[in-house]
């Protein structure tokens, strides 16, 4: 079973988004000579006492290798006591690349038998990939911590060096694999997070003794579904008197508080979800990619407003949010290559490729008469499946002519991804020739956006939206 389903399995029937975390220190610990049976003691009472109370453990490897051997060994006991049914996130905040760091993961998930491993990210996308080549396995990336001093490093940079791991480590496993550690101490951090991931699920230390708010924390990352949160406590359970009584009340805390938090988001006067990507929308009015006037289309046809993405170049910000918006699709679909269709989308295709670490082609519009005089550039072998990168689909011609390149030197061509839709009948064309095309963005999203900005008059939207209605 993956991790998320065990996790979501165990919220339901534990009725829990609490997590028990494992850091023991010896004044804690049953008295005795041997660390070893102390430490074994120790943790079979508390998980006797809280295993219908949470969703998950969460055992942090410095506090047992504190013990030297003794200590790492009664982690791997341990962690064999932990119900079946109940997700084991070990928190041992690795980082390190390619042998060593698939020796850590060996380490975590075959001797350890960890669900879920906290990591750095500093060493980037192939200090990750050891740990979630396991489609079962996840893992729990540090984004923004709470700790005093982490605004010193996470807060570097424009945007804020966390945002950008927000924003990067979602490429970095398959969906639901990647989750983020955001100090429940940090709302607006959990708050700016959120947007970038509304799905992942967030493990947020500092509720109890480090002294997070738990409404404020919930409210600021809990999904639409009241879930995508992980509460961790650690001493307020284990160092209670009575740790069973402190995980109920904890547990009821949490529970009551994320039942009026979403039950709140449902009564009060909460406007409609934004339409994706405004600011993109309004940065392309800006800089003049989207036009209104009277144009003539690649089609021959005439139209009220014209979209040109070639000006991108020139503007290296909205080429990283134009980007931004074709990795939110990318990152879903399964494909060997990405294939930029000339011209406009080539330089989009060329930094989406490089963000994803993703091989790139493209087909040329004329072959050339020197050189190897090939109509497809890249290596690539014949079988590999190509998703083609657009920038606007009309009628889909452009896009069945690079699926007709690529397929002529043996690639499988049958996805597309476009930042906008002109609603002309494109993606229906494109349906019936064996291509899943998928927009980011319809021309009545970018229209009402404009419209509701002031960026455009009443009788503009009228007649855009009247053009678009009539094709």
């Amino acid at each position: 079973m993956d991790f998320i389903s065990k996790l979501t399995r165990a919220i339901e029937r534990n009725n829990s988004l609490l997590c028990v975390g494992m850091d023991p220190i010896e004044k804690v610990l049953p008295p005795g000579d041997d660390i070893f049976a102390s430490l074994l003691e120790w943790a079979a009472a508390l998980i006797a006492q809280t295993k219908d109370l949470v969703c998950c453990y969460k055992p942090n490897m410095a506090f047992f290798e504190q013990f030297g051997p003794k200590g790492v060994r009664a982690l791997y006991e341990i962690v064999q006591m932990i119900p079946e049914d109940i997700p084991l996130i070990l928190d041992a905040k690795r980082g390190d690349i390619g042998s060593t760091a698939a020796a850590y993961a060996k380490a975590c998930y075959q001797y350890f038998g960890a669900d879920a491993v906290t990591l750095s990210p500093y060493l980037g996308r192939d200090s990750v990939q050891p740990f979630v080549a396991d489609p079962e396995k996840a893992v729990f990336i540090l984004c923004q911590t709470s700790n005093p001093s982490a605004i010193e490093i996470q807060g570097y940079g424009e945007p804020e060096l966390f945002l950008h791991v927000a924003m990067v480590s979602r490429t970095w496993g398959a969906e639901g694999q990647i989750g983020l550690v955001v100090g429940a101490t940090k709302l607006e951090a959990m708050k700016k997070v959120r947007q970038i991931n509304p799905h992942a699920w967030v493990l947020a230390p500092g509720v109890g003794a480090q002294g997070g708010d738990l409404r404020q924390a919930l409210s600021a990352g809990l999904r639409s579904d009241g879930l995508g949160m992980i509460i961790p406590v650690s001493r307020s359970v284990m160092n209670a008197d009575d740790p069973r009584a402190a995980a109920i009340a904890l547990r009821d805390e949490i529970n009551q508080v994320r039942a009026e938090v979403v039950s709140g988001r449902r009564i009060a006067n909460v406007p409609e979800p934004e339409i994706p990507f405004k600011k993109l929308i309004e940065s392309l009015f800006e800089i003049g990619c989207i036009k209104f006037g009277n144009f003539t289309l690649a089609s021959g046809k005439q139209s009220p407003v014209y979209l040109d993405l070639r000006r991108l170049v020139s503007y290296p910000d909205v080429l990283d949010l134009a980007v931004e918006a074709y990795i939110d699709t990318l990152i879903k679909l399964d494909y060997d290559f990405i294939a930029g269709v000339p011209y406009a989308a080539l330089p989009i295709a060329s930094v989406a490729a490089s963000r994803l670490k993703q091989p790139m082609v493209y087909p040329r519009k004329e072959a050339k008469q020197h050189g190897t005089g090939q109509l497809v550039e890249g290596v690539f072998r014949q079988g590999q499946r190509a998703v083609m990168v657009e920038d606007v689909v009309t009628s889909g011609g452009s896009l069945l002519t690079t699926r007709d390149a690529l397929q002529g030197v043996g690639l499988v061509a049958d996805q597309a991804v476009v930042l906008v839709d002109r609603e002309q009948g494109g993606i229906q064309a494109l349906t019936m020739e064996g291509i899943a095309a998928h927009a980011v963005l319809t021309f009545s999203q970018i229209l009402d956006v404009l419209h509701q900005e002031d960026k455009i008059d009443q009788a503009t939207f009228d007649l855009v939206t009247n053009y678009l209605k009539g094709c």
